[in-house]
């Protein structure tokens, strides 16, 4: 479903968009969500400029304004479906018991629509059941697990720790899809994580079960990753789901998670902390080559805001030749890994093969694309 409207050229204007979309959730009869996914299409459509347009898909309660072409779109809706089905499967198996709205902004909306300081490519706002997303892959992914995770929440009355928030949504970001199944990988910053638990810098692991969201933040570089891997400790052990159900179960006498984790490992506390521990430095992250040849994208790059930025070619690398990444373009994903810098370009390329079609993620004069790139040889 497409709809264009008047123009919306104020930061003003955005915030009441989001206050209409809010007013239609709460305006709409809870059992009859067709109608309510239809007034907030209409409240999109009276707010946002004739660059957007509007999608609604019934059977998952999900409301798409997007300001990126129909390619793109096709694309984004696409990829969220499968994980938003794989998640239900996988975790949440409740439907939504609202609409949620997700808004694909320009980049200069989206400023408009976030707060400066916020340095995130994408936010989920409860109150609104609204999501903002610059990104088409992980972060999308991130906050559409707060999306599904605060609607499991509601259904239960309870109000999660916030490292299970968190580490759920950091979890199922970097969690391809692969036959229905969510398959959560290690990131590009296990080696950050790595170092901070050789130098003591993580929180014991009781410590980060009890924190408050103001504490959490207070070290967020580091809580984010810690909060992530017991998740994924959970999981490779195959535990998490029995974890999470335990969670729940016993969430009036501990809504920290420490009993749970507790109940469910069968140790305590320390000492589930000591085997997290050497089992983080026990991974090993998965760029590193193990090939004879590696993946090559041929792009000259720059550090921008936004992610990096293709300067130029490489003389007859594929990317050259195809002609479908263009100078100026802000690469901020690639194959579905965030590039916020070109180190972490360059390692998501080489944790791909060479001759592999991959997504990748641009702002093309400020707006979301996806560029479908066939990656070349990495010259000797």
């Amino acid at each position: 479903m497409q709809g264009r409207g008047p123009a919306l050229t104020t930061g003003a204007a955005i915030a009441a968009c989001m206050l209409a979309l809010a007013g239609a959730c709460a305006g709409a009869k809870p059992t009859d969500l067709a109608t309510e996914a239809r007034s907030l299409a209409q409240a999109a459509r009276q707010q946002f400029d004739d660059a957007y347009t509007t999608r609604i898909d019934d059977g998952r309660h999900l409301v798409y304004v997007a300001a990126v072409d129909a390619k793109t779109l096709e694309h984004a809706v696409r990829v969220l479906s499968e994980h938003m089905d794989a998640e239900q499967r996988f975790l949440f198996p409740r439907p939504l018991a609202w609409n949620v709205t997700i808004i694909l902004p320009t980049v200069t909306d989206y400023r408009r629509l976030v707060p400066a300081e916020t340095q995130a490519y994408g936010q989920y706002r409860p109150a609104a059941r609204t999501l903002v997303s610059l990104s088409l892959s992980d972060v999308l992914f991130h906050e559409f697990t707060h999306a599904l995770h605060h609607n499991d929440q509601a259904l239960a009355g309870q109000a999660h720790a916030i490292w299970i928030a968190e580490g759920l949504a950091t979890l199922f970001q970097r969690a391809p899809v692969r036959k229905g199944r969510l398959e959560p990988e290690v990131c590009n910053r296990l080696e950050t994580l790595q170092q901070a638990v050789r130098d003591g810098k993580t929180s014991p692991l009781a410590d980060l079960c009890s924190m408050d969201q103001a504490a959490f933040l207070r070290r967020r570089e580091v809580h984010y990753l810690q909060a992530r891997y017991v998740m994924l400790y959970l999981h490779r052990a195959g535990r998490l789901k029995e974890f999470y159900e335990s969670y729940k179960a016993g969430y009036a006498a501990d809504p920290s998670g420490r009993a749970a984790l507790e109940k469910t490992l069968g140790k305590p506390a320390p000492e589930i902390d000591a085997d997290w521990r050497a089992w983080v430095l026990a991974q090993e992250a998965p760029w590193k080559p193990t090939r004879p040849s590696r993946a090559h994208l041929g792009v000259r790059m720059a550090e921008a805001e936004q992610g990096v930025k293709v300067t130029g070619f490489v003389r007859g690398s594929a990317a050259e030749r195809e002609a479908r990444l263009k100078v100026g373009d802000v690469i901020t994903a690639l194959a579905g890994r965030a590039t916020p810098t070109p180190q972490d370009l360059t390692q998501a390329v080489q944790a791909c093969d060479p001759g592999q079609i991959v997504d990748v993620e641009v702002l093309r004069d400020g707006v979301p694309t996806i560029v479908s790139q066939l990656l070349g040889v990495m010259p000797p």
